[in-house]
């Protein structure tokens, strides 16, 4: 028959055990749910564009042993160059951006297009085709379309001026040793964005 003294002992050692796995579930609880803070993406950026303040917003997020690999809120990543595309949403990680000033590999230039020269679906961030187009005039020889770059990032639109039949302001992403064929292109004919329906 187990004495008195025995059956206290083992119900102490119960409650001490029971004690010590709620503390260490709570505790774990609480380390799965810790959060810091983070850059996130607010505006899609090309590869081999520089990061710019208004592409980032703070976000708490609950990332455990994987935060080393992104950029805290801490850091201060504006200025860095972009490895590859980078979408909405997307936590900044470090093996994305680079300080390295032979990634910068693309530049963004402002053009003015007729409204029924940009699609209208299209939105930023898509990654388009520019051509471009000589109208007949007065039954005169057209010259071919030609074809001025592809993997053109679009980075913002502005269709303020189109809501009047009038052009529509797009800023592009291009890879800038394409930059003076396309200003060339601007000064003849007109240029037409083709998107992908993929």
């Amino acid at each position: 028959m187990p004495t008195k003294k025995n059956s206290s002992t083992r119900l102490i050692l119960s409650i001490t055990l029971c004690g010590a796995a709620l503390i260490a579930s709570y505790a774990m609880s609480l380390a799965a749910n810790h959060t810091e803070k983070f850059w996130v993406l607010a505006h899609p950026i090309p590869a081999g564009t520089q990061v710019k303040n208004e592409d980032l917003v703070v976000e708490s997020v609950a990332l455990g042993q994987t935060s080393s690999q992104y950029i805290s809120a801490q850091e201060n990543p504006v200025g860095s160059i972009s490895r590859r595309q980078l979408q909405v949403g997307e936590l900044l990680a470090r093996a994305s951006i680079t300080n390295e000033a032979q990634s910068l590999t693309h530049q963004e230039v402002s053009l003015n297009l007729r409204k029924v020269d940009l699609p209208l679906a299209t939105e930023v961030g898509e990654v388009v085709t520019i051509f471009q187009v000589h109208d007949a005039k007065n039954g005169e020889k057209t010259e071919p379309t030609r074809h001025i770059a592809s993997g053109v990032a679009i980075t913002s639109i502005d269709r303020k001026g189109s809501n009047f039949g009038g052009e529509v302001a797009v800023t592009v992403s291009i890879d800038r040793e394409i930059i003076p064929d396309l200003l060339d292109a601007t000064t003849s004919g007109r240029l037409v964005i083709v998107r992908s329906n993929g």
